[in-house]
């Protein structure tokens, strides 16, 4: 089934035309991974499906049927829509469960203990973390903190910008085994920019691949051959 669609995207910043034309689909409980060289295009994308990057032309964003292209990231937020940037994504000032509460202050107190509940249940390391402050934990937990503020919004799909830029191995692997499990678990769709492509192969199930901010690519599937023409 699909969630979101896009079709003929095409965006920029000032004159300068960054993507080009980029349509594809990404269905329900479906981790699909932006691949391509730096400056491809990838993160201007997610900007695009989140409204922080305008539409040029007549391409659009199609989210369970209704067009929401432009649309303002509150407003897509309350939809089921998250999007998690690759740098900046917690409130280094506050300890973890104020960035809970600061990411879920459009709820009552009554509501927002309920989802809470339902965060610590998916990521119970996290309670015993709460009263930490993110600039003082590792980078996976740091990246945990964001993917629990998201799945405060009980999201439909998460945008997710470079989940494992900084990290080392080991919290690379338990953040993308985070990911799958909560596609699995909670039913969740992904869009990843990711540059650790040998990685995150294990619980990719679609691969776009970008270059010089054209999609040449699009498969559940890659090979060696199709990364030289990627990334050369």
């Amino acid at each position: 089934m699909s969630l979101l669609t896009l079709k003929n995207i095409s965006s920029g910043y000032g004159k300068k035309e960054v993507i080009t034309n980029i349509s594809f689909v990404i269905d329900k409980a479906e981790i699909v991974t932006l691949i391509g060289s730096n400056g491809a295009g990838k993160s201007t994308l997610l900007k695009v499906a989140y409204g922080l990057n305008s539409i040029w032309g007549d391409g659009k964003v199609i989210f369970k049927s209704e067009e929401i292209g432009n649309t303002k990231p509150e407003t897509l937020l309350q939809k089921g829509i998250v999007y998690i940037g690759q740098k900046n994504n917690t409130f280094d000032s506050l300890t973890v469960e104020e960035n809970l509460k600061v990411a879920g202050y459009i709820y009552t107190s009554k509501l927002f203990t309920k989802k809470l509940k339902i965060v610590y249940n998916m990521f119970p390391s996290l309670q015993n973390l709460r009263t930490k402050k993110p600039n003082t934990l590792s980078g996976g937990q740091r990246q945990l903190v964001a993917l629990a503020m998201g799945l405060l919004h009980e999201p439909k799909l998460i945008l997710f910008d470079e989940p494992s830029a900084g990290l080392d191995i080991r919290n690379m692997h338990e953040i993308f085994g985070i990911i799958r499990k909560m596609k699995k678990k909670r039913g969740i769709s992904f869009l990843i920019v990711e540059h650790r492509v040998k990685e995150i192969s294990k619980i990719t199930d679609k691969w776009i691949g970008f270059k010089l901010g054209r999609m040449i690519y699009s498969d559940a599937v890659i090979s060696e051959d199709v990364l030289k023409k990627i990334f050369l």
